[in-house]
């Protein structure tokens, strides 16, 4: 492992953990709620459900599962299994049984940690688990033949397990990722991914120890477990925990907990702008906002910072590369619609299909190498060696780099449409979209023609009071793009589907629209 450009004290998440309580053990580490939890605090209950999974039999290497919503306990759970050598699980807790099924049988999951609001769902999945030895639910209410995790921890030492060896090599966690084809693949991050990555960004975020992190992102995505886990712990801030996103009382946990900034996608700054003390609550603690996940079109971002005067700082990053690897600089130029600079540890290039580094201002494939790169996929070989060639990490979003070195996003490839032999990417024509006053939200996808192979079919979703036509629309795009490009067809929608994390979930939009003709 290189580490000559990288200065911590620290291999694996439990020795970051440790040293970090040295330093500040009485400063809280998490408050949620009303509850107020120290450095010290949380490192002596991951002691005490580490000895309680050992109790159960979980072992290094194997896997227990986390499908909960956010909550102090899901963040114990994940150290208390790394403090073994156990593997973290995270499920989407939006996921369907057939869906936590399928992630719980494919990692091989010994035990699971649940929700209550969750146990119909789990109890369904579990049944079709047989390697699934134990489900452990949180609070104080158990299902019948389950456990509660109040009591792993009753009774038990809070010292740490001196007999456990942990590699910096060594899985951290099985992150399955969103499934854009086929099943979600589980991609399996070390615990020196994690440091890596965090070390990085913890950097170029300007944070400082006793600083509040607000968090807002679920814990299965990487951008929360990164951004707001993993960097505050390395510099000494504090997680302000929201349970979920919460437009109507967003504000009011700014107000109360104060923080100096949080992460975000697109879609939830462009709810923020108009949700419930937009225009009256005091925010004057926050000092900047992270965007990632997702592009942000430049009208959004216009808007977001016009309103609150603050800082957006647009990144770029994906969960095989751990989280981050590029960002705006907060002490430097800020490009609008750039992803940024590569994090310090890592190389980001455009690369053309044959692998050929590309030149400033040529359009080719984000590819990224460093010791943030995944371990791999699991149990999938083929794929992993379909997206790790010769030590480059392919990301699959077409970008280009400007002659100053930051890059710039223009699509996913597979979302690009070809219309009769012309490359046509559907960001390109969002960022048209949104900039029209009546637009709120707006999605770019490829229809299906005989004549042209595929068309372009806009999606849109009206504010609230503005009435508009497709010619309307298309009138628009045709003052600001090129013919070919300009949407075929427009239709408006009341919504237009989204994950959890609040990304336009265009897979499901393209189904849904191919069901509507």
């Amino acid at each position: 492992m290189d580490t000559s450009r990288i200065s911590i004290n620290y291999r694996t998440l439990p020795e970051l953990l440790a040293y970090q309580v040295k330093l500040t053990p009485d400063l809280p580490f998490i408050l949620f709620g009303d509850r107020r939890i120290s450095y010290d605090q949380f490192d002596r209950a991951t002691n005490r459900l580490a000895r309680g999974f050992k109790g159960l039999g979980v072992k290094k290497g194997q896997v227990v599962s986390i499908y909960a919503l956010n909550c102090p306990e899901y963040v114990m759970t994940w150290f208390a299994l790394n403090k073994l050598g156990a593997i973290m699980g995270p499920i989407n807790a939006a996921f369907k049984a057939d869906e936590v099924s399928y992630v719980l049988t494919d990692s091989e999951a010994v035990a699971v940690v649940a929700s209550p609001e969750l146990s119909d769902v789990l109890e369904v999945a579990a049944g079709q688990c047989p390697l699934l030895k134990e489900r452990i639910y949180l609070g104080d209410t158990a299902v019948s033949g389950s456990l509660l995790l109040n009591q792993l921890m009753e009774g038990k030492a809070d010292i740490a397990l001196t007999d456990e060896q942990v590699e910096p090599g060594d899985i951290a966690s099985f992150i399955y990722t969103s499934g854009t084809t086929g099943r979600p693949k589980g991609v399996q991050l070390s615990h020196w991914n994690y440091l890596i990555d965090a070390a990085n960004a913890a950097d170029v975020f300007p944070l400082f120890t006793g600083d509040v992190i607000m968090m807002i992102l679920p814990l299965f995505h990487v951008n929360a477990q990164v951004a707001t886990v993993m960097v505050p712990l390395i510099i000494g801030g504090t997680v302000a925990m929201l349970q979920t996103f919460n437009p109507a009382s967003f504000w009011e946990a700014v107000e109360k907990y104060r923080p100096v900034t949080f992460s975000a996608v697109p879609t939830i700054l462009a709810i923020l702008l108009d949700a419930p003390g937009a225009d009256s609550a005091d925010f004057s603690s926050l000092r900047y906002v992270i965007c990632g996940a997702a592009p942000l079109p430049v009208s959004l971002f216009n808007r977001f910072e016009e309103k609150f005067g603050l800082h957006i700082l647009e990144g770029y990053g994906l969960t095989e590369g751990t989280c981050v690897s590029s960002l705006n600089p907060y002490y430097g130029v800020r490009k609008i619609g750039s992803i940024g600079l590569p994090l310090r540890g890592q190389q980001m290039v455009i690369m053309n299909e044959q692998g050929k580094i590309l030149e400033p201002k040529q359009y080719g494939e984000i590819c990224i190498k460093g010791p943030n790169v995944m371990q791999g996929y699991y149990k999938n070989e083929k794929a992993t060696a379909e997206t790790i060639v010769n030590g480059w990490l392919h990301t699959g979003d077409v970008g280009y780099v400007d002659e100053e070195g930051y890059f710039w996003i223009v699509d996913r490839i597979k979302e690009m449409i070809i219309r009769g032999g012309e490359n046509i990417y559907p960001r390109e024509i969002e960022e048209v979209l949104y900039r029209n006053p009546k637009v709120t939200e707006a999605a770019v996808i490829g229809h299906a023609s005989e004549k042209y192979g595929e068309i372009v079919k806009a999606v849109i979703v009206l504010k609230p009071g503005f009435k508009a036509d497709e010619e309307e629309i298309r009138d628009y795009c045709k003052e600001n793009i090129a013919g070919y490009k300009v949407p075929a067809i427009v239709v408006f929608r009341e919504q237009i589907p989204k994950t959890q994390t609040g990304k336009i979930a265009k897979k499901i939009l393209k189904q849904q629209e191919e069901k509507l003709g």
